[in-house]
């Protein structure tokens, strides 16, 4: 309820809508005069007519763009007084009730115009009014004229004298909230950085993949630390670094191959342990030739179990960007960093070993189902499609009876060969079971991918499996499936079960053909 009527007291209050407020009292004041005087005056008509046509002019000569508002206010209150003083004229004169609209007009020319606005339309009002009292000046007390253009005045002088205060306050009020937002800004601040100390040793302690354990610290660094230049670097040996990632003029940029760096004269420093800040880059004179623009720079080194294993490096174009707090909180962070991409560089050879199908040399199912999930992540995260296809043998038990299971280990083995040179370089081949294929095809539509599955069929089908032991020449058909991300599904069992049905129909409709949903 306070809200809204603060939004009323807002609205109410804007020149425009007080220019327009006071239209109306004048409006209300013809009509009211017209109703309940004893006898009506045609002139006071002729003025009500004038009165209609010259505000209408204004609205809409006031509602079109580039409009100066001061002059307009200034000219209209200008007329406004011209009217009012022939309605008193033609009413009562010295003791007509329309003098009280002077108290309207004048004070809003001092609002709109300012202090000189006022000063000038009470002039002309004092001298319009004291013009039309001029045959009763000699007969008529001073309390009758002088005092209603001396309270006019005082009205004036109040008024501006009011509306500089409110400035006044107003510019104090502004300072004040300036200080406290800045003040405000310091504790966020200051509570980002304490929250990612913790946040810190919580999450990057869980994740156990290298380069999500990257773009989390990109985020950190970026997001709650506000560097808009910083690096990632992993030590290879005591003379090599390479480039995991890097923020540049805000842009997130990570490196799926890591970029070798030369260890300059900073690095080679933070890599024997020791933090480097440097105030002012281009001051420094060992420091200066390697500053590429830079006006400050904080690099920290990333130690874990005793040893340096990398660095987290941060620059900015500002001097003295970096203060004494930003290194402790840039090397607790480095801390925590250190023992993430060292967990996950272990957890990364560990499960290399556990990852491939032995007999095809291809992944298997433990690793498709975890990039599949993945896959689907990163199609989510850049708004891309991602299709799915599942690969079955045609009658593979039969060949399997027929020339016996080395012979059928050999098909196995040959057609892995076979779908992964039919796919690119970044599609994951996988072996989903038996005699099961999946191919997981990023940023790829449902179009073509049946494509790709329709040239796995055909090179297939057009190249024969010769048995080792006879030499003879057997014929191989695939059926293929075929699901879209997200259209037949958003989640790994979704676009499993979809690909699925999809297979089954390519064996219900006789084998040898690339189905889809």
């Amino acid at each position: 309820m306070q809200k809204k009527e603060s939004d009323f007291w807002s609205f109410v209050a804007q020149p425009k809508n007080v220019f327009w407020q006071i239209r109306g009292i004048i409006l209300l004041c013809f009509v009211l005069w017209f109703l309940f005087a004893p006898e009506v005056d045609h002139r006071v008509w002729i003025l009500f007519y004038a009165f209609l046509v010259y505000a209408f002019g204004f609205f809409v000569y006031i509602n079109k763009s580039r409009v100066k508002a001061g002059p307009t206010y200034f000219f209209t209150s200008f007329l406004d007084i011209v009217l009012i003083t022939f309605l008193i004229l033609f009413t009562r004169g010295k003791g007509s009730d329309f003098f009280l609209l002077y108290f309207l007009v004048i004070p809003f020319a001092s609002y709109a115009g300012g202090l000189w606005a006022g000063f000038s339309l009470a002039f002309v009002s004092s001298v319009f009014y004291l013009a039309i009292n001029r045959p009763d000046l000699a007969t008529l007390p001073a309390n009758h004229l002088f005092v209603k253009i001396a309270i006019l005045w005082a009205i004036v002088v109040a008024f501006n004298a009011g509306i500089k205060n409110l400035e006044r306050s107003k510019a104090k009020l502004l300072r004040m909230f300036d200080i406290l937002n800045q003040r405000t800004s310091e504790l966020e601040k200051s509570q980002a950085q304490i929250e990612t100390i913790y946040e810190t040793s919580r999450n990057l302690g869980e994740i156990l993949n290298l380069e999500e354990v990257v773009d989390e610290l990109l985020n950190i660094m970026q997001k709650i630390l506000g560097y808009q230049f910083c690096s990632i670097f992993i030590l290879n040996h005591p003379n090599a670094l390479s480039l995991l990632g890097e923020i540049k003029e805000g842009k997130k940029i990570k490196y799926s191959e890591p970029v070798k760096e030369r260890l300059n004269e900073i690095l080679r420093k933070v890599t024997a342990g020791k933090p480097v800040r440097i105030f002012d880059l281009t001051n420094d004179f060992g420091y200066e030739k390697e500053s590429d623009g830079f006006k400050s720079l904080l690099a920290v080194p990333m130690i874990s179990r005793g040893r340096v294993i990398g660095v987290l490096k941060a620059q900015s174009k500002r001097r003295g960007a970096f203060l004494d707090q930003d290194e402790k909180i840039f090397s607790i962070l480095a801390a925590s960093a250190a023992l993430a991409l060292e967990n996950a560089s272990l957890h990364q050879k560990t499960k290399e070993l556990t990852i491939v199908d032995e007999l095809t040399g291809i992944y298997n199912y433990r690793f498709f189902i975890e990039k599949l999930s993945q896959e689907i992540k990163r199609a989510e995260r850049y708004k891309q499609t991602l299709s799915l296809l599942m690969i079955d043998i045609d009658w593979f038990k039969k060949c399997n009876d027929i020339y016996g299971h080395p012979f059928g280990n050999q098909v196995l083995t040959d057609l892995a060969k076979r779908i992964r040179e039919s796919v690119r370089d970044v599609d994951v081949v996988s072996r989903y079971g038996g005699e099961e294929f999946a191919v997981i095809l990023p940023q790829t539509n449902k179009k073509d991918a049946q494509m790709i599955g329709e040239r796995i069929r055909h090179r297939v089908e057009s190249n024969d499996f010769v048995v080792a032991e006879s030499g003879a020449k057997v014929g191989v058909t695939v059926s293929l499936g075929v699901a879209t991300y997200p259209e037949n599904g958003t989640t790994p069992e979704q676009l499993i079960e979809q690909v699925d049905q999809a297979l089954y129909l390519a064996k219900g409709r006789g084998k040898n053909m690339v189905c889809a949903v």
